[in-house]
């Protein structure tokens, strides 16, 4: 976990900006309890990773690996792949699928606990659990990939965090998630001309309102690092880090502004 960044999920965290919800232990939590292997059917798979456009840069984390399906066929698009599954006897048939399929050079698998895996240099991570186990991630997945990191499921949601982009294949749902940059809180804004204001963000996951010395902002818009809104008539767009936001580079005529945490 990125330290600074935790901290100021933690603050947030505590006062309910970024909701945590609990639940009861899963299968991965127990290895004493019963749940069947259910794999993703292989039109869905290809939608997951449709819809989180998985290419060649990716790194990719399937928590529940189970057969190896999800991180094989990312590894056939060129990703990196990480599958975490607890049970030994599928990670050795994951294995053996990687090989079968030409990519166990960039696919491997771990035999680990899916609340125990590596997830911070993930760029996509990959999900088929229970409800209950997505809302008992969340936090990970929240303070601990890096904002504009993917995250989908195949049939559970999120609960309240809404997803960013939802599809059917086949009767089954497929869900995306954008990790939002924490923009929340008091920001010291600071002009062209010098001027200095203060904003003021409330953020629940990837929605956020705000004023501007108390001015309410209008068109707020977070997608993972970059945040955009408008006040005294004008478009902001910027990049958020943990303690400022700058202009976006990608934005036409966004310069000569600059907000840092209060």
């Amino acid at each position: 976990m990125r330290r600074a960044s935790a901290l100021i999920a933690i603050a947030l965290l505590a006062a309910g900006a970024i909701p945590v919800a609990a639940g009861p232990a899963s299968a991965q939590a127990n290895h004493d309890q019963d749940v069947p292997f259910l794999p993703t059917p292989m039109p869905a798979v290809e939608a997951m990773l449709d819809l989180a456009q998985v290419g060649p840069d990716d790194s990719l984390v399937d928590l529940g690996s189970g057969d190896g399906r999800i991180a094989i066929a990312a590894g056939r698009r060129g990703a990196r792949a990480l599958g975490i599954e607890i049970d030994p006897d599928l990670i050795v048939r994951a294995r053996r699928n990687a090989r079968d399929a030409g990519v166990a050079e960039r696919v491997i698998f771990r035999e680990q606990n899916l609340f125990e895996a590596p997830i911070s240099e993930a760029s996509v991570v990959t999900l088929y659990l229970l409800p209950d186990v997505n809302l008992r991630v969340r936090p990970r997945l929240l303070t601990e990939l890096a904002p504009g990191s993917r995250v989908v499921s195949h049939a559970f949601d999120m609960g309240d965090w809404m997803p960013d982009a939802h599809r059917q294949v086949e009767e089954r749902n497929v869900y995306l998630w954008i990790v939002p940059a924490i923009v929340g809180g008091e920001w010291r804004m600071t002009l062209a001309d010098g001027g200095e204001h203060l904003l003021r963000i409330d953020q629940r996951f990837q929605r956020a309102t705000g004023t501007l010395d108390g001015v309410a902002i209008g068109g707020p818009s977070l997608r993972g690092a970059r945040f955009a809104f408008t006040a005294g008539g004008k478009r902001y767009r910027g990049v958020v880090s943990e303690t400022t936001i700058t202009p976006d580079p990608a934005a036409d005529g966004e310069e000569g502004w600059i907000a840092r945490r209060r």
